[in-house]
């Protein structure tokens, strides 16, 4: 833990205040995230099938957010692209707290989900750009640590003050949630550089491509398929799927809440207390492990569809403990990777790809996951994606001779000896290098 935290002390001080920031507005979010499917169902009076569809037209709407807040990061104005983003996903959540049919929860979703694809972006920019190779590891990791105690803090006020009986403590904690997102987006525009563009120049070179040079990338490409089938058996399900099986078991909604602590508290002692070795860990490793501890949690889910009373609320809390394991690899593994491949002027489209990837799962997850719920017995739902968290898990290796591990560039090797105008120059080397 000395080492790790020695390693926050080196981090430059806009790294540091972005993961500050990053921590505040998901103590806003936690306030919320477990709640929205419960609060639709059992607050608004939409169907389990509705509100998991609400849930995939956040991240759908994440498809338009996070490519242009890459472009405009890259080219225009990171602080600006911020500014938009964090105000996005501010009215947006603060919609949800006056929704009273399906509609307005779309637009509500639509909103919110534009600013979210829009923030995973940002962040994934700011805190990459100042760091490299397992320094590079390191901040992810800590920012995940972070993002979890904001979560974590939210997730616990949130159960405290939540109350299907009552409406307005939710609409409370929706105002809250916006608040967070606006003082968390004035802290970013004002850490962030005078510089235009992400990287911090008025004129990245190689900054005005397009999308389309990111396709030549083929290890870039491979990782961001295997992001979107990653996170489809995972992320895809903890906000829409895993509630909603909360809902049809008949468990106490608390016990969404208390769940969500087991896995904050697991995710920042498990990696707190790991975080160097994580780092330096070749990304398939992580990967695979990622894919292990999710088909574990889902096997831990399973049984709860076969059990009852005391017994189901305990091995739900402890299947998404579990879940907090694979998160501690995949929120260092997947991130760096992308950023390692990244040269500086194309930084942000980068990042822009991993958003759209990531939301993708988001999306595609919630449907396949509601009609499950909705068209299966519970425990279906459990096996699919415990199976497809078993092949993912098997895939992880040959996807790692294809990609560099982000910490084996030649310590040697100055930065500036090769050029950011090829974009896929060297990708499928040993090195992670730029």
């Amino acid at each position: 833990m000395t080492t790790s935290l020695a390693v926050v002390r080196r981090l430059p001080g806009r790294t540091r205040a972005a993961v500050l920031a990053n921590v505040l507005s998901s103590a806003g979010t936690g306030l919320v995230q477990p709640f929205l499917v419960l609060y639709l169902t059992e607050v608004r009076g939409l169907s389990v099938g509705t509100a998991t569809a609400v849930v995939s037209v956040i991240a759908l709407a994440s498809f338009a957010g996070a490519p242009v807040a890459g472009r405009l990061a890259d080219t225009v104005s990171l602080r600006g692209a911020a500014a938009v983003a964090m105000a996005l996903a501010a009215v947006g959540t603060a919609g949800f707290a006056l929704v009273e049919s399906p509609g307005p929860a779309v637009v509500a979703a639509v909103v919110h989900g534009l600013g979210q694809g829009a923030m995973f972006t940002i962040w994934g920019t700011v805190i990459a750009r100042d760091v490299e190779g397992e320094d590079r590891a390191t901040a992810f990791g800590f920012q995940f640590i972070g993002l979890n105690l904001g979560v974590g803090i939210g997730g616990v006020l949130g159960g405290v003050f939540a109350s299907a009986a009552n409406p307005a403590s939710f609409q409370l904690l929706y105002a809250c949630d916006a608040v967070t997102f606006l003082l968390a987006g004035a802290m970013l525009v004002r850490v962030l550089g005078p510089g235009r563009t992400g990287d911090g120049s008025a004129e990245a070179p190689g900054a005005a491509g397009g999308y389309r040079s990111l396709l030549g990338d083929r290890s870039l490409l491979l990782v961001l398929a295997f992001t979107v089938a990653l996170v489809l058996v995972g992320y895809g399900q903890l906000e829409s799927s895993v509630p909603g099986l909360v809902s049809v078991r008949g468990l106490d909604p608390r016990v969404m809440a208390w769940a969500f602590v087991a896995n904050t508290v697991c995710v920042v002692v498990v990696q707190l207390a790991a975080i160097g070795r994580i780092s330096r860990t070749r990304p398939a490793v992580l990967m695979a492990g990622t894919a292990a501890c999710w088909a574990a949690c889902w096997l831990l889910l399973f049984v709860v569809t076969l059990v009852d009373g005391p017994l189901a609320a305990a091995l739900f809390i402890a299947g998404i403990g579990v879940f907090a394991l694979g998160e501690t690899m995949f929120s260092v593994a997947m991130p760096t990777v992308v950023n390692d491949l990244a040269p500086d002027a194309l930084r942000g489209r980068y990042n822009g790809a991993y958003s759209t990837a990531m939301a993708s799962g988001l999306v595609l997850g919630p449907l396949v996951g509601g009609q499950l719920l909705v068209h299966g017995p519970p425990w279906l739902l459990t096996v699919v994606f415990g199976v497809g968290a078993a092949v993912c898990a098997g895939l992880a290796p040959v996807l790692g001779r294809r990609i560099p591990h982000p910490v084996e560039q030649d310590p040697e090797q100055d930065p500036e000896q090769d050029p950011v105008q090829d974009p896929v120059r060297d990708r499928t080397g040993a090195g992670g290098g730029r």
